[in-house]
Formats: structure tokens, C-alpha cells, sequence
């Protein structure tokens, strides 16, 4: 069975009414129980864990919004503001017993104490009940202008820390606490624009924006796995000092253009080694980021470099770091190369699936991502050309488009927004999104349209 978000969140609404209504004993009950269990159980076989958020009228799973404006998602969120519960967290590995045990707690409504507390209370540890974790600055601008600006400052900021290094200094952890802060509040409120600013495809500045990137991605990566606070900051602070060891490689060879001699590669290599080095000389940086400026080259099979390490476990962020580090790598234009549609990085990577990267994690971001992110700029089947706002968990080859050209490239009046997953009344998809567009060849900044 196909992982259904509708389905899911459906099935907990119907849990909730059967636990009000029945006994914990009543076959309906028990029915409804194997149910969402069935439900969960194909999200789960992908991903570490699968995440419902119910916040005021939207109820997200995982990263996929569900439309607004059926009675049983209205009921539902009304069902769980009573409760005041904002998330539900369901583990790997979770049990229908456990299931019902949620249950059990979510139609007792007489309890003062929290249904989390009383999940915990009975031994529940795959299930997790409670409120969504809000960054304490949120009384400023979130949005497209407000991400750009704390984008262009971390880039800034990345470049300050690169520049001290290379000077023969330290980095500075306060500069590198300083990004991740700001990056991390855009993870929690405005994904969205955060991913789509890490789209650009640059070289000018490339050093300091992939250090950007990848700190981003990584986390935004960790919280979809329900990493949250100092966490998921210590995450970003690895991902964005993952390279710093290169500040010692020769510029001649970080920007050659050609493939690297064997003597240049083996120089290049030991940016792992000297960006440890760094990192653990320099006080107040986090133990994970030496460790993960070490490893973040080992393929699971422990081959690639450095080599000869003996035997040891890969630290889940450098894992993360790992897959995001080759994807943004693959993507953005360079000196001696154009950056590559997200469908053919893809294929590549698949293509290392459970010897580069580990087959879970990979399968995870490439749902986060979806085959065309979020401000991608693409040609659908129609010839008309929009811009990805939303990507589908189910079905990575049908995002929503937000629509700018027709058919015969000229511009909408009034940007048009599709859903490429919706069926005509013969059941068949009208839309199919061909190809990923080039922004800068055809004049377009997908960014102007989110």
C-alpha cells in the first residue's frame, strides 16, 4: 500500500471518533486501530518517522500541506486544539498496540494531565504528543524579501569566517552561531523560501554559498527527521564548517577547471584531515564538527577518503551532510561547469543508493526536495512555463506549478496556480511537468513568483 497523507490523517480522524464512541474493546475500535497502523506503516518503511502538524488551519504531514476545506480536516483540527495538541509524532517501529494506547488517551477527556504525559506515563517512546517547537524570535518579518535578507547576511557571514582562516586565524564560533540562528528560524517558520534561496545556481561566490546551502539543507533535512533546538543548531554548525579544511588547499587546484592529476587529488584530500585540525583547535565549536569535517567523504562502505581509517560508525550528520554535499555540489554552476537538473542528480546519486548514502536518508531528501524544488523554473507538457511552489511526498514527478507563460511563451495576466497531481473528469493527468528550465537563459527569476 502507496503512503497516503490524506489517507493518514483521515484514518486519525476516525480514530478519534471510534475511541469517543466505543469501548477499547469494540471491534470498530480495534478496526480503526489496524487501520492507521496499516496507514503509517508504508511512510515509515522510507523514513525514520512520519510527523503530523495541526497548526491553526492547516494540518502538514511531514512536509506536504493538505488542502483546506473538508469537513473532516476541519473537525479534526478542532478535535485537536481541544486536546491542545499541535503535533503527533509516529516512530519507526511503532506498534498497534501502541496505537491504541494513543487512543485510549486521546478520548479521555476528563484527565488534566497532558495525552504526552500519559503516553509517557504507559511506556509509549514511538509515539510522541505535543506542541510544535517555535523559535523565540518571531515577532519579525517572515517571507521571500526577509529570507533573502538573512540569506545574503549568512553568505556574508560565511565569507568573514572563510576570510579569518585563511588569514591564518580561527573561525569564529559566535560569527558561525550567528548564521546557523538565523537559517535555523526560517527552517522552523518559512522552508519554503529558505529552499528556494538555495536553488540559485551561482559560481562567483560559489565557496561560501554551498557552505550556506549545505548548512541549511542540513537542517532543514534534521528537522524533518524531528530534530529541533540546540540539536538541530549543533547540525547546522557541523554542515556549515564541513569544508573549512579547503581554506589550506592551493586556489589553483580548488578551481581547476580540468579533472585533477592523481597528486592534485591526493592535496585535495586533505582539506578532511586540516579542517578537523581546525575545528578542534578552536575553543567553543561543538564536538560534532570536527567529526563531521573528518568523515563527511567516508561512503558508507568506508571507502572514499580519508582512507584507512579502520572500522567505525558514520555520525547520522555527517551521513546527512554527506548526501546534501553532493546534491548541492551537482546542482550549482561552476567555473568549468553548468550546474545539473535535479532529475539527472538524482539518477546519480541513485545510482551510489546504500554504498555512497545511506538508502534511507537519501530517499528522505529527495522527498524533502522533490525531483524539482521548490523554485524551480520548468516546462510542462502544455509548453507553458511556471515556477514549483509545492512538492507532492507521494509523486515527486508532479509538483505545484505556479504557472507565468502560456503555451506560446507569453506571460499570464495573472499567474495561474496548478496542481499537476489533479486528474481531469477521464481520470488522466492535463499537466506534466517535461523539464527543469534554466532562469537565466530565458530572462526569469522564479523568486519574483513565490
Amino acid at each position: 500500500m502507496a503512503f497516503s497523507p490524506e489517507d493518514l490523517v483521515r484514518r486519525i480522524g476516525a480514530a478519534v471518533r471510534a475511541a469517543e464512541l466505543y469501548a477499547p474493546s469494540h471491534p470498530l475500535v480495534q478496526r480503526t486501530a489496524a487501520g492507521l497502523h496499516a496507514a503509517l506503516l508504508p511512510a515509515l518503511d522510507e523514513s525514520p518517522a512520519v510527523i503530523i502538524g495541526f497548526l491553526e488551519d492547516d494540518v502538514v504531514v511531514n512536509d506536504f500541506r493538505l488542502q483546506r476545506g473538508s469537513a473532516t480536516l476541519a473537525g479534526l483540527l478542532r478535535d485537536m486544539r481541544d486536546r491542545k495538541i499541535e503535533k503527533i509524532t509516529f516512530g519507526r517501529g511503532v506498534e498497534i498496540s501502541e496505537v491504541r494506547a494513543l487512543m485510549d488517551e486521546l478520548a479521555d477527556r476528563i484527565s488534566r494531565t497532558g495525552v504526552g504525559d500519559r503516553l509517557t506515563a504507559r511506556g509509549i517512546r514511538r509515539i510522541q504528543v505535543g506542541k510544535v517547537a517555535i523559535e523565540e524570535e518571531d515577532d519579525s518579518e517572515v517571507g521571500l524579501a526577509a529570507a533573502k535578507e538573512v540569506y545574503s547576511k549568512a553568505v556574508t557571514g560565511a565569507e568573514t569566517i572563510w576570510g579569518a582562516v585563511k588569514a591564518g586565524g580561527q573561525p569564529d564560533p559566535a560569527d558561525a552561531r550567528g548564521i546557523i540562528d538565523s537559517l535555523s528560524r526560517l527552517v522552523y517558520q518559512d522552508r519554503t523560501s529558505l529552499l528556494a534561496l538555495t536553488a540559485l545556481k551561482r559560481y562567483d561566490n560559489y565557496t561560501f554559498t554551498h557552505m550556506v546551502n549545505v548548512a541549511a539543507l542540513s537542517m532543514a533535512m534534521a528537522r524533518s527527521l524531528d530534530l529541533e533546538g540546540p540539536m538541530l543548531r549543533e547540525f547546522g554548525f557541523a554542515a556549515l564548517m564541513h569544508d573549512i579544511g579547503k581554506v589550506k588547499t592551493p586556489l589553483e587546484i580548488l578551481n581547476k577547471p580540468d579533472k585533477l592529476t592523481t597528486e592534485e587529488f591526493t592535496i585535495m584530500k586533505l582539506h578532511v584531515v586540516e579542517g578537523a585540525h581546525i575545528l578542534r583547535r578552536t575553543p567553543e565549536t561543538p564536538a560534532l564538527a570536527p567529526v563531521v569535517a573528518f568523515e563527511h567523504h567516508l561512503k558508507q562502505d568506508l571507502s572514499g577518503y580519508p582512507e584507512n581509517i579502520g572500522s567505525r560508525k558514520l555520525n547520522l550528520c555527517t551521513m546527512v551532510v554527506s548526501v546534501v554535499d553532493v546534491f548541492d555540489a551537482l546542482r550549482s554552476n561552476r567555473a568549468y561547469r553548468a550546474g545539473m537538473a535535479t532529475d539527472r542528480i538524482r539518477h546519480i546519486m541513485a545510482q551510489q543508493d546504500g554504498t555512497a548514502f545511506d538508502r534511507a536518508l537519501l530517499r528522505r531528501f529527495v522527498n524533502l526536495m522533490g525531483l524539482f524544488p521548490v523554485g524551480t523554473l520548468v516546462r510542462l507538457n502544455t509548453e507553458e512555463v511556471g515556477v514549483v511552489t509545492q512538492t507532492h511526498p507521494e509523486d515527486p514527478f508532479r509538483p505545484q506549478v505556479k504557472l507565468i507563460l502560456d503555451r506560446k511563451g507569453a506571460p499570464y495576466e495573472t499567474p495561474l496556480l496548478t496542481n499537476t497531481w489533479d486528474r481531469d473528469d477521464r481520470g488522466e493527468f492535463p499537466r506534466d511537468v517535461i523539464e527543469a528550465v534554466d532562469g537565466q537563459q530565458v530572462g526569469i527569476d522564479p523568486l519574483a513568483y513565490l
